[in-house]
C-alpha cells in the first residue's frame, strides 16, 4: 500500500484476514458477501520517502 501525501510517500505492508459469507445481494450489499472476523495481522511502515 502507498500512501500519498504533499510532504511524503509512505509505502506500508498491511496484511489481514477474514472470513467470507455468502449473502443476499441488496441496494446495500451489492456484491452478495458478508465480511466476519477480520482481523489485522500487520500494519506496519516500510519506507517513508521526502517529496
Amino acid at each position: 500500500q502507498k500512501i500519498i501525501r504533499q510532504s511524503n510517500v509512505t509505502e506500508r505492508s498491511l496484511v489481514t484476514t477474514c472470513r467470507l459469507l455468502n449473502s443476499s445481494r441488496s441496494d446495500d450489499n451489492p456484491n452478495g458477501f458478508t465480511i466476519e472476523g477480520f482481523t489485522i495481522i500487520e500494519n506496519k511502515d516500510l519506507q517513508t520517502i521526502k517529496r
